[in-house]
């Protein structure tokens, strides 16, 4: 697929050509716009796509300022669609990565209960990333939370060691 960044000087002739020999144009060079045009392209070879953007690069908004977390399915309701995309997208992406030769790091994350009052949302969350499949997930106490967090102080945590990082932006340039 074909990245299109429009800027002022183009004219409106230019595009119309641009649009003419597609079949679907993507609105957005974000890391939506971009996975759209991935999987519409591979679903359907052959096909033109034109992927729109107004910036000079892509993934310059929100792709490319978020966490990075590459989730593995603790915060969804079990059985919605959403916990089954991050599973299936969470997975994909790993693979889209290894693919391409892009670095990331399954480093795992602690969500902390730092006093009383929270541990029902972490017990709830627990529940969740159990019910979603979540491989790994394990409550523990302040000894173990220290252990993998040195300056994390808690009463209880929620280890998950199939969480990740990554740079969506390197994605995204791919």
């Amino acid at each position: 697929f074909v990245v299109l960044r429009v800027f002022r000087g183009h004219s409106l002739l230019h595009i119309m050509l641009i649009f003419m020999h597609a079949d679907v144009a993507i609105i957005g060079g974000g890391i939506v716009g971009l996975a759209t045009a991935y999987r519409f392209t591979e679903r359907f070879p052959g096909r033109r796509v034109v992927v729109l953007e107004k910036e000079a690069d892509v993934a310059v908004h929100q792709t490319g300022h978020n966490s990075g977390v590459l989730h593995s399915g603790i915060y969804y309701k079990p059985g919605s669609l959403k916990a089954q995309y991050c599973r299936e997208g969470n997975a994909a992406l790993q693979e889209f990565c290894q693919e391409h030769g892009i670095a990331y790091d399954i480093c795992g994350k602690v969500i902390v209960a730092t006093n009383e009052s929270e541990l029902p949302r972490l017990e709830e969350l627990h529940r969740r990333g159990i019910a979603n499949g979540v491989a790994g997930l394990e409550v523990i106490g302040p000894e173990r939370l220290r252990e993998l967090e040195p300056h994390c102080v808690g009463i209880k945590a929620l280890w998950s060691p199939r969480t990740g990082i990554i740079d969506y932006s390197l994605v995204a340039s791919a």
